[in-house]
């Protein structure tokens, strides 16, 4: 009776240990979880209408280049043509305004098209004197009062949230000249002004560093470059003079920031 009560005992113990070793079996054919999708970096969403303000500085440069003599009568006596030559002018002033456009994104390059517009303060001069029979005086002065541009812009994503990019374009400018001559004679002084308004077109180009600080909002510094070409400017108002014109090549600088929402 104990042989088979022991021999019980033993047969229980090896299905027992059986049992064990098929559950082990089992759990580790069991197969592990795949690991979670890698998720990108969350990269900004720069692409999207925006519009906003700007202001800052601008810093022109008139070059002046005679296109005429002078032929003065005075009392019935015509002096020897002179070449008027102005000295160059230098001039700034203040600009504020505002800004508009699109951009369209490919990753971390970002294109776009926009157009600013601003009102300005940006004033040079200059006075010159030659020895002529009259002992003329000659003053030009240059305010600009307008500027805007259409331009197009390309950057590329240096951080998520930091655009640099260059710009190129159309420029435009409202400029304003006034022009003085005075004249000193033996008997008196006479003195003449006039003031002739343009419209002056030419090309715009630019680099910039623009901050998407927080969702929607941009934040940037530019610099841009308008060059005018070269212009004719006629004193229409001389008195003494039989025909007067002066070509003028007017650039100006522009530092400015602005800040813009983008829907």
């Amino acid at each position: 009776m104990r042989r088979k009560f022991l021999l019980g005992i033993s047969l229980l113990a090896f299905a027992a240990a059986g049992a064990g070793s098929a559950i082990a079996a089992d759990i580790a054919a069991r197969p592990v979880g795949a690991p979670p999708p890698m998720v990108p970096p969350l990269v900004p969403e720069w692409a999207g209408f925006y519009i906003g303000i700007n202001g800052g500085g601008g810093w022109a440069r008139t070059d002046f280049e005679s296109q005429s003599f002078f032929t003065d009568t005075f009392l019935g006596t015509t002096s020897s043509s002179i070449l008027h030559i102005p000295p160059n002018a230098r001039g700034s002033g203040g600009i504020f305004g505002f800004q508009a456009g699109h951009n369209w994104q490919w990753g971390p390059v970002v294109g776009g098209l926009e157009i600013d517009f601003d009102g300005a303060s940006i004033k040079d001069s200059s006075t010159f004197f030659f020895p002529d029979s009259l002992n003329t005086t000659f003053s030009q002065e240059t305010k600009i009062d307008e500027l805007a541009s259409a331009r197009a812009r390309l950057g590329y994503l240096i951080f998520p949230t930091w655009l640099l990019y260059g710009t190129a374009g159309l420029g435009w400018a409202h400029m304003r000249f006034n022009n003085t001559e005075t004249f000193v004679s033996r008997i008196e002084t006479f003195e003449s002004s006039s003031s002739t308004f343009a419209n002056q077109f030419g090309w715009v180009v630019g680099v910039g560093l623009e901050w998407q600080f927080i969702p929607h909002w941009l934040l940037r510094g530019e610099w841009l470059h308008y060059d005018f070409g070269r212009n004719t400017i006629v004193d229409q108002a001389g008195v003494f003079s039989n025909f007067d014109a002066i070509n003028a090549r007017t650039t100006v600088d522009v530092a400015r920031a602005a800040l813009s929402y983008k829907f």
